[in-house]
């Protein structure tokens, strides 16, 4: 930023600054963080990451043994368990970006006019 610049620009582009820097941030959470559920008999396991990409998959030996179905209704639900984990993650962040965001709106409007 310039000497020459108007207070208000300057301060605007701190903040626009700011949040970008949490956006990018957050973007690269999603990317790395990874969220791991089984089903209830923990016979199979799934891996997701923070944009809700199947990242691995477990299955226990001999499960597919049980019929397709058995396989399937399990795999459902150890999906359900890691997307609500990444879901619960996600929120979190969401509300402490609002937070943020909100900070910044309150703070530019409370400025001053020169």
């Amino acid at each position: 930023m310039t000497d020459d610049m108007h207070p208000e620009v300057a301060a605007v582009l701190r903040q626009a600054e700011r949040l970008q820097s949490l956006m990018d941030e957050q973007l690269t959470k999603m990317d790395s963080e990874t969220f791991t559920a089984a089903d209830e008999s923990e016979t199979v396991e799934v891996t997701l990451n923070g944009h809700h990409w199947l990242k691995d998959v477990y299955i226990q030996d001999g499960l597919l043994r049980l019929g397709s179905e058995t396989v399937e209704d399990r795999l459902n639900e150890a999906l359900q368990n890691a997307n609500a984990e990444a879901t619960e993650s996600i929120e979190a962040d969401r509300e402490r970006l609002d937070a943020v965001v909100t900070e910044i709106t309150t703070d530019l409007a409370d400025k001053p006019r020169e």
